[in-house]
């Protein structure tokens, strides 16, 4: 009998895998298979003589058996509804995931059809399009239900559970705890709920997430979804423009509402919740790279880490120009 040393995050081989979805796969002769990223999913690049499709190995226990069913449950009603999505593709069996017994415990394994295209550059004629795009998502969604169960972007999984993650290892490293504390007092105290649209949200929707290919863009990675506040999910595509666009965020963020208002109305308490939920976002990114070191590892994690983590938000408080709540 064979005795293997515990793993947290093993790395599948490219050569068994590509055997793999030969034999369980109706996608015609696999001619090779590659690793593209290993995160918090590992993902693969399948060429087949059919064409090109991705293969997503879930990594346990990041996302569970039902928290997966629910993510390929509304990739295929979006994907009936024509949304550009990449979509899963069923196995020899009818199922969408099979079963890999690794050495850190089962994980799931999923086929994907390949987004055409490449990672676009931002400009506000793409932003529109992005605006556009996940107001379709959201429109299309309006009356999507799954019996899977997953949790929500709500206060709870974008605030109070981070912060528990984040009070004794930030207080460590001798940062301020209060100002994040603070933070979320703010966040919840001008943050109407009861007016806000709630529904299905991508949960991590900016350039990186899709490709364009002759106007069309399509989306995937919906590892982050759920129900949710649409402020929220409209507040991860400013935030990726304050992060990586410093200088043309204005004119984008404009494009991108503009294009989503194409499609569909946005509330003016969705819109005064945007910024907001910018900074929910900076904690709720906080506590992924700090529950996750099977990924990133915990050399990251430093005083460089919370001093910019602060930075950034303080950064969000000036653009606010509001007192922080409980801050004196």
């Amino acid at each position: 009998m064979n005795h293997y040393f515990p793993a947290m995050h093993s790395t599948f081989s490219s050569e068994a895998l590509q055997d793999f979805v030969n034999t369980h796969y109706d996608v015609g002769s696999v001619v090779g298979c590659r690793l593209l990223t290993r995160g918090l999913n590992d993902t693969y690049r399948v060429d087949t003589e059919r064409g090109r499709f991705v293969l997503r190995v879930y990594r346990t226990p990041w996302r569970s058996r039902t928290e997966v069913d629910y993510e390929l449950d509304v990739l295929t009603y979006l994907n009936d509804c024509n949304i550009p999505v990449s979509a899963p593709v069923k196995n020899c069996a009818g199922t969408f995931t099979t079963e890999i017994a690794a050495l850190e415990g089962t994980r799931l394994m999923t086929l994907f059809t390949y987004a055409k295209g490449s990672i676009p550059r931002l400009d506000p004629e793409i932003s529109a399009e992005y605006g556009r795009t996940v107001a379709k998502i959201h429109q299309a969604t309006d009356n999507f239900s799954s019996h899977y169960r997953r949790f929500n972007l709500d206060f709870q999984h974008l605030l109070y559970e981070p912060l528990e993650r984040i009070r004794p290892t930030m207080t460590q490293y001798g940062g301020d705890v209060t100002y994040i504390e603070s933070w979320i007092k703010t966040i919840t105290a001008h943050v109407s709920i009861e007016l806000l649209d709630f529904g299905f949200c991508h949960g991590d929707f900016h350039d990186w997430n899709t490709h364009l290919d002759e106007g069309i863009l399509t989306v995937f990675d919906f590892d982050c979804c759920g129900k949710g506040f649409r402020a929220y999910d409209l507040a991860v595509f400013l935030w990726n423009l304050k992060t990586n666009y410093k200088g043309k965020e204005t004119e984008n963020w404009s494009s991108f509402l503009e294009g989503y208002r194409e499609v569909r109305p946005l509330s003016e308490a969705d819109l005064n919740a945007i910024p907001f939920f910018v900074a929910a976002r900076r904690i709720w990114l906080a506590w992924i790279y700090l529950t996750n070191e099977d990924v990133w590892g915990t050399a990251i994690v430093n005083e460089r880490f919370f001093q910019s983590f602060v930075d950034q938000l303080q950064e969000d408080e000036r653009e606010l120009g509001i007192p922080l709540t409980g801050l004196s």
